[in-house]
């Protein structure tokens, strides 16, 4: 069985990442010996033209596509043309909306055969071993109405999946973009916030990865060229034992590179964020959602304003950064605790960012949204971006949580305004000044591809400047401080063919 793993586009406002969930199935397919590809369509241009160029080129028995509410309805589209093309191939989801959404997804996309709940390795093994379906657990199916199987265990000896499939994956216009190398110490969450599916996906038990091999890994993701690294795990705080092993483990190495976790406030001290600094962590995000301390009991939180202020005092005398994230519209939310909100990220000092409620399939706000005085206004999946209302609670329309949106964008600042900008401040304005819109304009339109071939004049360089400025409406400037960067980097490459320029991604 062949199987295509397609990576879809996503409307983002941050910048694009490698999906995990893609990631771990490629390479446990490979470790088993399947055949396996990745068509990535995140950072290139999505056409039906392509899909249907690598689907004959490639000839696929399965298409697996992995999504989130918001793109959801792309990942679907993507699959439904992928059965025009070929109705023998079978086409399965994953991800964290399918997963509590099995029945609609079967019952209104017909062309989706297989939806994987949950963690996806061993179930994908499973299909495409031609394990017989009814066997299978952690699906759902369709035969005489839809079928869903006994869920299954989670994994958990973490350490026998292999590493990521990076090179799968097109990592010099990831590089182009400046992401990050993301990975995963460990999978599940103990705790029980009502906005969140993390606990359902991954489990109440945390499961860890031994430190050396997590550390392997970040030694690959820096020979793939990354220059930092991001730890996806819900809580890389949560155990102090694992996390000391890990940054104990990256000293010992002694590699450089800067990296960034998710942490909780109640979950850090001052040890343990001098154990991060030192190993060279220069980013934690704090999820402290509101800073109104009812809506943060309603919500299950657990945390207080004052351990908040604690904490990233502790984390600024440690000298790690902190981006506070918080959320609009949960629910208790009205227009004076916007505003106790907006007051209290302004107090702490820091880095802060703000989404709005998005009540996703699975999540208790959404399961139980009239006990929490909660009204969903739309089930239009890709107006899910945590950038919009699409919620109101009795006290805070869609107008007032834009508005308040709106104010804090207004507002915007790159450092505290009281502060004079620190060496690690030049350096995360410097890393968003890199995040260029040219280069999202490359990649996304499949620019360079779209060349053809260069008939040599002034020098491969500057030939292949001349070429862009014509493409898209940015300076020559621009383009030439770019693709210098890329050329020297070894993103972009050219070969000669009859006497001219054809110039990749690397």
């Amino acid at each position: 069985m062949r199987t295509l793993l397609i990576n879809p586009p996503y409307p983002f406002l941050e910048f694009p990442i490698i999906p995990m969930g893609l990631l771990y199935l490629a390479a446990i397919l490979e470790k088993n010996d399947y055949e396996v590809d990745v068509l990535d369509l995140l950072v290139s241009r999505y056409t039906k033209d392509k899909i249907k160029r690598k689907l004959e080129q490639y000839q696929p028995d399965i298409v697996g596509v992995t999504a989130v509410t918001m793109n959801y309805p792309t990942a679907s589209d993507i699959l439904k043309y992928c059965k025009s093309v070929n109705p023998d191939i079978i086409t399965i989801i994953g991800g964290p909306h399918v997963t509590f959404a099995p029945t609609e997804t079967l019952n209104e996309d017909p062309w989706i055969d297989i939806v994987v709940m949950g963690e996806g390795e061993l179930t994908m093994l499973d299909i495409v071993g031609g394990k017989k379906i009814e066997h299978i657990p952690g699906i759902a199916y369709r035969s005489d109405g839809v079928k869903i199987t006994p869920q299954r265990d989670l994994i958990e000896a973490l350490d026998e999946l292999p590493l990521p499939a990076r090179h799968l994956f097109p990592t010099s216009r990831y590089h182009a973009l400046a992401s990050h190398c993301s990975l995963i110490t460990g999978r599940g969450c103990p705790f029980n916030c009502i906005f969140c599916v993390g606990s359902k996906m991954g489990g109440r038990r945390a499961r860890f990865r031994n430190p050396k091999l997590v550390v392997d890994e970040i030694e690959e993701g820096l020979s793939y060229g990354f220059k930092e690294v991001n730890f996806e795990d819900d809580l890389f705080t949560l155990n102090h034992k694992h996390l000391h092993a890990i940054c104990d483990e990256i000293i010992a190495r002694d590699l450089d590179f800067k990296w960034s976790v998710f942490a909780r406030v109640d979950t850090v001290n001052p040890e343990v964020l001098d154990k991060l600094k030192k190993a060279g962590c220069d980013w934690l995000c704090y999820g402290i959602e509101s800073g109104n301390q009812e809506i943060l009991d309603i919500v299950k939180k657990k945390i207080t304003l004052d351990k908040i202020r604690e904490s990233v005092q502790m984390a600024k005398d440690a000298g790690v950064n902190v981006l506070a994230s918080f959320i609009l519209g949960l629910p208790g939310e009205t227009k004076e605790t916007l505003q106790q909100t907006m007051d209290f990220a302004c107090e702490l000092d820091t880095y802060y960012g703000f989404h709005v409620l998005a009540p996703f399939p699975g999540t208790e706000v959404r399961e139980h949204a009239d006990e929490y005085g909660l009204e969903i206004l739309t089930s239009d999946w890709g107006k899910y971006d945590a950038n919009r209302p699409v919620s109101r609670t009795k006290g805070a329309s869609p107008a007032d949580i834009t508005a308040a949106l709106h104010k804090y964008y207004r507002g915007l600042r790159i450092v505290p305004d009281d502060k004079e900008v620190a060496e690690v401040d030049r350096e995360a304005l410097e890393k968003s000044q890199r995040r260029s819109p040219l280069a999202w304009a490359l990649v996304s339109n499949d620019v360079i591809e779209s060349l053809g071939s260069i008939k040599p004049k002034a020098g491969p360089k500057e030939d292949l400047a001349d070429r862009i400025a014509e493409k898209i409406p940015y300076s020559r400037q621009q383009i030439d401080e770019n693709i210098t960067s890329w050329i020297d980097q070894g993103l972009l490459k050219y070969e000669t063919r009859d006497g001219h320029l054809v110039w990749r991604w690397a």
